[in-house]
């Protein structure tokens, strides 16, 4: 007995008789009868009654066709999963990134991706760069969402996703919050309160490369906390602090956002996928091809 069997046995019993099954499974007729007679001969007991009229189910060929044409859901349903699977429709994507990216613009776009990806689930990991590259090399992450250019990381592929202006956060009370922008040489002589938290280095090393000079640099205050804690104490007078625009969202803790520009407009960071050159999960390139066209 195989899937070919089964197949015979429902298509008759849905025609009524072993010629329109045949038309309906694009075969000969004989093939039909001699296939299912096989069958009855292989279980010991007749599963049509035959006539000229044609063939209906015995009971027992009710129940064994009734249960056959559970089996052959299951088989399509098992197909149709594994080729989904195969094709990248259906599976799964380990996804690590920055805690700092767990709003914005981001945030909707995974949002987005689940809305038009149902069957791909996201396993999601925040965690510093040097975490998310053990674990992409490891295997536990499919991707890793960070800050910076393609060539960052050149072991591995990369692909630039989008950028975001770099905004300054200042107390409400501070002269440059009536601004609408601020340019770097604005910033001249301020403390800067800037997180070890990634993407603090990556942020730190923009500060100095714009504002340090050979006599002096920018006082940078580093500090182990949260952006929430340290937007906090921007908002009590501590300092000023540089963070990337989806932290603007944040309200509540005394601090206004300002883009901040230079001599060619507002100051701008990107950020990139990374994934290992070996992954063949194929929902990953499913998941990449959402974040290269924004879907």
């Amino acid at each position: 007995m195989d899937l070919r069997h089964l197949r015979y046995v429902v298509a008759t019993a849905r025609n009524g008789s072993f010629s329109a099954a045949a038309l309906e499974l694009e075969v000969q007729q004989p093939i039909v009868s001699r296939r299912i007679r096989e069958l009855e001969e292989e279980l010991g007991t007749a599963l049509f009654d035959r006539s000229t009229a044609g063939a209906k189910l015995t009971p027992v060929g009710e129940d064994f066709a009734d249960m056959a044409g559970r089996i052959l859901d299951d088989f399509q349903r098992l197909t149709d999963r594994t080729r989904a699977a195969v094709e990248g429709r259906r599976g799964s994507v380990a996804l690590g990134f920055y805690r700092s990216l767990s709003s914005g613009s981001f945030r909707f776009a995974l949002r987005r991706f689940r809305e038009s990806h149902p069957d791909i689930g996201l396993d999601l990991l925040e965690a510093p760069f040097v975490e998310l590259m053990a674990d992409l090399h490891s295997g536990k992450l499919d991707v890793a969402v960070i800050l910076g250019d393609p060539d960052r990381c050149p072991v591995l592929n990369t692909m630039a996703i989008g950028t975001e202006h770099l905004m300054v956060a200042l107390p409400e009370d501070h002269p440059l919050a009536e601004k609408p922008f601020v340019y770097w040489s604005d910033l001249k002589g301020e403390r800067f309160l800037i997180s070890h938290q990634d993407p603090g280095p990556d942020i730190r090393n923009i500060l100095i490369a714009k504002l340090a000079a050979p006599s002096d640099g920018p006082e940078i205050a580093n500090l182990h906390l949260s952006r929430e804690s340290i937007l906090s104490l921007v908002g009590a007078g501590e300092g000023i602090s540089l963070q990337c625009e989806c932290a603007s969202g944040l309200t509540g803790l005394g601090a206004v956002f300002r883009p901040v520009h230079d001599g060619n407009g507002a100051t701008r960071i990107g950020y990139i996928a990374c994934w290992h050159p070996d992954n063949g999960n194929p929902a990953l390139q499913t998941f990449l091809e959402a974040l290269k066209s924004g879907t």
